[in-house]
């Protein structure tokens, strides 16, 4: 499959998360769980690229970085995923600990490192240039419901926003609020 086209399916998948939340924040539950798909959607490249192309990074360099893969990996399924769904007080309610308190995005930071793996994995300027407009999509999506959409869902963003950075500051760091 074409570069364009890797692109155009990878951003599809984002145009449908943002709508999974435009959902949400509607009432929507149907069209909830048949936008859900833009998030498999999102990877989907990633499983075509790594079945189709393959490292000139010697072996050693490739386990190295499939670690680090697969611990950004983990870190972006937790945030994302986990923490929000799991760990806030009640389903649905606004969370600001763990990972959401060193940045309003933490999941944009764990993708952004896996995007950078990903690129040095394959070395490849196409692949680069892929995952920067991966890159480019998720930021925009994250711009989207931090302006618009989250303010709207949750009554205490506002006041979330003034306490967190967007993404990170070094004294996000040293205020790290972990499940208190």
């Amino acid at each position: 499959m074409g570069f364009i086209k890797l692109f155009i399916l990878g951003s599809s998948g984002y145009l449908l998360s943002g709508l999974f939340d435009v959902a949400i924040l509607y009432n929507k539950p149907t069209l909830k769980k048949i936008l859900y798909v833009g998030f498999v959607i999102t990877a989907i490249p990633y499983v075509i690229l790594f079945s189709s192309y393959s490292s000139p990074i010697p072996l050693l360099g490739r386990w190295i970085i499939f670690a680090l893969l697969l611990f950004f990996a983990l870190l972006l399924i937790y945030s994302v995923f986990i923490e929000v769904s799991f760990l806030a007080q009640k389903p649905g309610t606004f969370y600001k600990k763990g990972t959401y308190s060193i940045s309003r995005h933490p999941g944009f930071l764990w993708y952004t490192a896996i995007n950078i793996l990903v690129a040095i994995y394959f070395w490849d300027y196409r692949i680069t240039l892929l995952c920067a407009g991966f890159c480019l999509d998720n930021l925009v999506l994250i711009s989207i419901e931090d302006k618009f959409l989250f303010p709207k869902m949750f009554d205490e963003y506002q006041e979330y926003k003034k306490q967190t950075p967007f993404l990170l500051s070094i004294r996000s760091f040293t205020q790290w609020r972990v499940l208190k």
